[in-house]
């Protein structure tokens, strides 16, 4: 149905794709048309309970693509920022939750992508920047998206820099909630929820990992018991503001309506916002 994305249906979840990885998934206008559709379709769809983004091969989206800019005059120019206002302002009036599962690459308009959905998920090896500033280009609605989520300071340094950050990094910023190890996305057609797993290919990485680990927490468990209690340290207040899981959203009534899309990550789709 479409060239530049592929829609799934899993379940109750629409999963998009944004798919052109010859060239990262840059946002062609080609590319936009068709995710612009696809939002007007699952919009009117009223089984859908939550849209899941993500890309094909090795970046989620490395932002517009400049070769159709390259020749704009100023009346192009600025109709090409107002296509990509209209798409975001079809992400922001979506009924249902987007989680944003990001690997590799998100710069510039990809980024931005991100940054429209409700919750973004990260592999170890997203990257998070809004480079435009390299190609001389004002990372205007960039700046927009990043100050609510990371602050001032930090929003404007990256859009200033065209520094990157890191899935660890992003972590610590708020922008994401969670970083995952995973080869690719998987979500199992029979999952009530939006589980995020690794293929099936790396099940015997996975069984060596939680040995290694077991026999971790045994060393420390026998070095604890040798030690010499320490006094309690003062609890970080900052750390209840944002989880480090996403499984805590659900247990908490204040997270929980901070993010309504944090119980379709673990898989409670159960939650009246989205049962409605």
């Amino acid at each position: 149905m479409y060239a530049n994305i592929i829609v799934e249906r899993k379940d109750r979840i629409a999963v998009i794709t944004l798919n052109r990885p010859r060239v990262l998934n840059a946002l062609s206008r080609a590319l936009k048309g068709e995710l612009s559709d696809a939002l007007v379709r699952i919009e009117k769809d009223g089984d859908v309970r939550a849209v899941v983004l993500i890309g094909a091969g090795k970046a989620f989206s490395a932002g517009q693509d400049l070769n159709e800019a390259k020749d704009l005059d100023g009346a192009g120019a600025e109709e090409w920022v107002r296509e990509f206002e209209r798409l975001y302002d079809q992400f922001r009036a979506l009924h249902v939750p987007i989680v944003a599962a990001v690997s590799g690459w998100a710069m510039g308009a990809g980024c931005q992508l991100a940054l429209l959905a409700d919750i973004r998920i990260s592999s170890t090896t997203a990257k998070y920047g809004m480079p435009e500033i390299r190609d001389g280009i004002p990372a205007i609605l960039g700046l927009g998206l990043l100050w609510p989520l990371v602050g001032m300071s930090r929003s404007v340094y990256l859009v200033l820099s065209g520094d990157t950050l890191n899935a660890r990094q992003a972590l610590q910023a708020g922008l994401t909630v969670k970083v995952v190890r995973v080869r690719r996305w998987h979500w199992p057609a029979s999952s009530p929820g939006l589980p995020l797993s690794r293929s099936s290919s790396t099940r015997s990485g996975r069984d060596g990992s939680r040995r290694s680990i077991s026999g971790r927490r045994r060393a420390t468990a026998s070095r604890r018991s040798t030690t010499p209690s320490r006094p309690a340290m003062p609890s970080a207040t900052w750390r209840s503001s944002w989880p480090s899981d996403a499984s805590q959203s659900g247990r908490a009534g204040a997270r929980e309506a901070a993010l309504p899309c944090a119980s379709a990550v673990t898989g409670r789709l159960g939650m009246r916002e989205l049962t409605r």
